[in-house]
């Protein structure tokens, strides 16, 4: 009875976590590159019963030797699926949306006073441009929460007010002159993406970005062991569109009508397990 108990409120527990999974899915439904996760469960430890070991145990069982007890499942891994959203055509020049595997990389101020900038990993390539105040006629591209786009070496990138800007379909940087003058010519820099070799080591930062969680990697693992920069040619980048949510609602749906049924179940359990141990206890006394 103690061994129903165990095995029902620890599958209640992995349920639960995933109907959260499940309810962040189709709460960003409508959000611009947002990933869907997709919960998995592993068994717990399990224990080897030798119920005819010793002659003065299990004295006439006839269940075999050996006898395999587990106590249920737990959360396995929470994978990003990194298929592809929906084509949103939106026409602004400055929105960007990768075609294929990638990431753009975005920065932020560090946390502490002359610390290495904070960089974040994000499929949400909704980006505008605003003025840099340190130098006048010269702006940066950033994101909804602030963070500059970086480019392939990892600097911000930045416009200056007397070009036209356009972005090629490998993230190249094109520019002219806004008073006709000369023609358009490539700037030195591009629209910066990587690979994240493991996107399951990713952890979520909230406002639709990423960074790597050190705490997982292995002994002697690095950031650069998981994260690669493409290259031109790699690289597939379409302006004036966004990269829509991966959540399919129906799927979302039915997936978690399951769990709730699972849950339930699992309740149900627990309820018949806890008056099976009231009855037991009351016989004892």
């Amino acid at each position: 009875m103690s061994t129903s108990l165990y095995i029902s409120t620890g599958a209640l527990r992995a349920f639960q976590q995933k109907l959260d999974t499940n309810a962040n899915n189709i709460a960003n439904v409508n959000t611009t590159g947002y990933k869907r996760r997709d919960q998995s469960f592993s068994e717990l430890l399990t224990n080897q019963i030798n119920n005819q070991s010793r002659a003065d145990q299990e004295v006439g069982r006839l269940t075999p030797n050996g006898l395999r007890v587990g106590y249920g499942s737990r959360t396995g891994l929470t994978k990003l699926n990194m298929e592809q959203g929906q084509l949103l055509e939106t026409k602004n020049p400055f929105d960007l949306m990768i075609n294929g595997s990638g990431f753009f990389q975005v920065s932020y101020p560090s946390s502490t006073e002359g610390g290495a900038r904070e960089i974040r990993f994000t499929r949400d390539g909704n980006f505008h441009l605003s003025p840099d105040p340190n130098q006048p006629g010269s702006y940066h591209l950033v994101n909804a929460n602030g963070g500059l786009l970086l480019d392939q070496n990892g600097t911000p990138i930045r416009l200056n007010e007397n070009n036209e800007v356009q972005i090629g379909a490998n993230g190249q940087i094109l520019l002219k002159n806004k008073n006709g003058l000369g023609d358009t010519y490539t700037s030195a820099q591009r629209v910066g993406l990587v690979e994240i070799q493991n996107p399951s080591l990713l952890q979520n930062l909230g406002g639709n970005e990423y960074s790597i969680n050190t705490g997982a990697l292995t002994p002697g693992a690095n950031l650069a062991n998981f994260v690669r920069n493409l290259t031109q040619d790699e690289s597939q980048v379409t302006s004036g569109f966004l990269e829509g949510s991966n959540v399919d609602l129906g799927r979302e749906m039915t997936d978690l009508i399951t769990t709730q049924r699972g849950f339930q179940m699992n309740a149900r359990a627990v309820s018949f397990a806890d008056e099976m141990l009231g009855i037991a206890n009351n016989i004892v006394k």
